[in-house]
């Protein structure tokens, strides 16, 4: 027998199998946060009768669940009794500073177009899109869910700048903000900064809600809009920041913005790019390389763009000394922050 054919036989099918069922566990883990599992037994529910009554949903189901937890190592099983594990007793209690159940909403939003992978293929274009104010609803529950992977961004980038050291009162333009993590991150860093957020309405109610939460009502002014449509003061701001969101613009739409971001900030102010980027070779990160497929099925011209072409950008919209910032700890892999300075 040959040795490639030896090598074959002795190949699993398992991993493939696994990454063919694995919605089935991100299901699984979904229900139980809609539910409250990890929080009710938190709160000393243990039986899985005592669960379903807290939770108000079917014994024999929340049974099957909470076993389906175990084999996804979320949850123990002691003597018929459920417990949480470390991880889960971490990031899955609803009220905990460090609670990342509103994440799910992230991999749900990208549930549908994902569906329809098939025919995107074929096409080129999305069925689904998140890149118009017609998905209003969806980013209501999404920018709540990247918190989690934003904040530290937030908090490396106020480190990177010294702002609330070095610098101090700084006009801010978040172009985008979502829930504000970063405006909110850069107030309580320094009190004095003027924070602006240009997002859509129900958007900017879900940061002004998160605002009056931690007690920074009043701290960030809020505009209606986005970038192509809104009015935004020329020349007026020290620093304007887009996150998350360059990966759903096309070359063209980024350029737009980029030149946008320019004629918004003061000689000599800073725009922050913060986004997954892949390397050039896109071989790696491999988080980034799976995320440039869910902006495939959700955009017409999105994906993770690299360094190299984010670079090639602003140098045409006229911004100078160009340099990125990654390894960005707790947060995910490929995450980078690109700091760009009007000449």
């Amino acid at each position: 027998m040959s040795q490639s054919a030896s090598t074959k036989e002795g190949l699993s099918p398992r991993p493939l199998m696994r990454l063919l069922g694995d919605f089935g566990n991100s299901q699984i883990l979904n229900a139980a946060i809609e539910y409250d599992f990890f929080t009710h037994i938190a709160r000393g529910s243990h039986g899985y009768e005592e669960i379903a009554r807290a939770a108000g949903t079917d014994p024999r189901a929340t049974r099957i669940v909470l076993d389906g937890l175990l084999a996804l190592a979320m949850i123990e099983k002691r003597d018929g009794k459920y417990f949480l594990t470390p991880i889960s007793e971490a990031f899955l209690v609803r009220g905990k500073p460090s609670y990342m159940g509103d994440f799910r909403h992230v991999a749900l939003a990208l549930w549908d177009g994902m569906a329809h992978l098939i025919e995107t293929l074929k096409t080129g274009k999305p069925l689904s899109r998140m890149d118009t104010n017609t998905e209003l609803e969806v980013w209501e529950k999404l920018v709540l869910g990247i918190i989690p992977i934003a904040q530290p961004v937030a908090k490396a980038l106020c480190d990177i700048l010294e702002i609330g050291a070095k610098r101090k009162g700084l006009r801010v333009l978040d172009i985008a903000g979502g829930s504000s993590i970063f405006g909110m991150t850069i107030v309580t860093r320094d009190p004095s900064a003027e924070v602006t957020q240009l997002d859509w309405p129900n958007v900017n109610a879900v940061a002004k809600k998160l605002n009056r939460e931690r007690g920074l009502e009043g701290k960030i002014r809020f505009i209606d809009g986005e970038f192509r449509s809104a009015k935004i003061e020329e020349i007026s701001y020290d620093l304007a920041i887009a996150s998350n969101f360059c990966r759903f613009e096309s070359p063209e739409g980024n350029q737009e913005l980029f030149r946008a971001a320019y004629k918004a900030l003061k000689p000599g102010g800073l725009f922050v790019v913060n986004d997954f980027l892949p390397n050039e070779e896109r071989t790696e990160p491999t988080f980034a390389l799976r995320f440039s497929v869910y902006t495939l099925t959700h955009t017409p011209g999105g994906e993770c763009w690299t360094l190299s072409e984010y670079t090639r950008w602003l140098k045409a919209a006229g911004f100078a000394s160009i340099e990125s910032h990654a390894d960005i700890p707790s947060t995910m892999p490929g995450t980078t922050l690109i700091v760009a300075t009007k000449k």
